[in-house]
């Protein structure tokens, strides 16, 4: 199959789910703010929550927040996993700090009646899914 027609099956949600998908995570971008997390955007910093809508029509569309932790960390995890050395602390250390910030994450935006789950996406396995808002699901 071509890159071409990979891109041209993917079939997106329609227009009015997307903006609730869109608004569900501004809602959730309010709430860390609110909390005092830094929330990534357009890549301004490196650290922080960073808030993706998936607006496929599929299992796995919805609302995603994952952790990026500090640069050295990340680039310490990363360069380690590109040279094969799957034994260094700092890629264990690296997925310890995100679970932990998303846990944290979760509990903050629970406590605020949001509905978040753990990721079951493959593509997503350091992350939280959110469902829905104290004003209601977007999905």
């Amino acid at each position: 199959m071509t890159k071409e027609r990979e891109v041209s099956e993917f079939e997106r949600v329609e227009d009015t789910v997307e903006a609730a998908l869109n608004m569900l995570a501004d809602q959730v971008a309010d709430e860390l703010e609110l909390a005092g997390l830094s929330v990534l955007e357009g890549g301004n910093a490196d650290t922080g929550a960073e808030i993706e809508v998936d607006a496929g029509e599929d299992e796995a569309g919805g609302v995603y927040v994952t952790w990026c932790p500090g640069s050295q960390l990340s680039l310490a995890a990363a360069a380690a996993v590109q040279q094969g050395r799957f034994d260094e602390p700092m890629i264990q250390r690296s997925g310890t700090v995100k679970r932990i910030m998303l846990d944290a994450i979760s509990a903050i935006l629970q406590s605020s009646r949001f509905s978040v789950e753990q990721s079951t996406d493959d593509m997503r396995p350091l992350a939280i899914r959110v469902t829905s808002s104290a004003a209601g699901s977007a999905r």
